[in-house]
């Protein structure tokens, strides 16, 4: 048992089509999501966004027609060159539903 593990809520393998808008730049990112969790998601990409930023994200799940979106208002918390970390501070009951659906059945230990 790790006692200095932070994380409190699952993170799962995750790749989608994003848009992620900015108050001043809107950004499509396809493909480029590392992981999620219900808390936030880790984007790889080479976007500089400073941390503090807030975004709104469109997360376009295409496993069905018409595709799901989830709509999803955060913050960025981390930057590097790889990513950058994107904490999910409001959501609605659509979203929040199906985002608990994609950890759930994303999860490689419950299978």
């Amino acid at each position: 048992m790790f006692s200095d593990e932070r994380r409190q809520f699952l993170r799962v393998d995750f790749t989608a089509h994003i848009i992620l808008k900015t108050s001043s730049k809107s950004y499509e990112l396809e493909g480029n999501s590392r992981d999620i969790s219900q808390k936030g998601i880790y984007i790889n990409s080479s976007v500089d966004i400073p941390v503090g930023t807030l975004c709104d994200l469109v997360v376009i799940l295409t496993g069905s027609k018409p595709p799901v979106t989830l709509n999803i208002t955060g913050s960025v918390v981390r930057n590097k060159d790889d990513g950058i970390a994107i904490e999910f501070k409001e959501m609605n009951l659509e979203s929040y539903t199906h985002l608990k659906n994609i950890v759930k059945y994303n999860n490689k230990e419950s299978v």
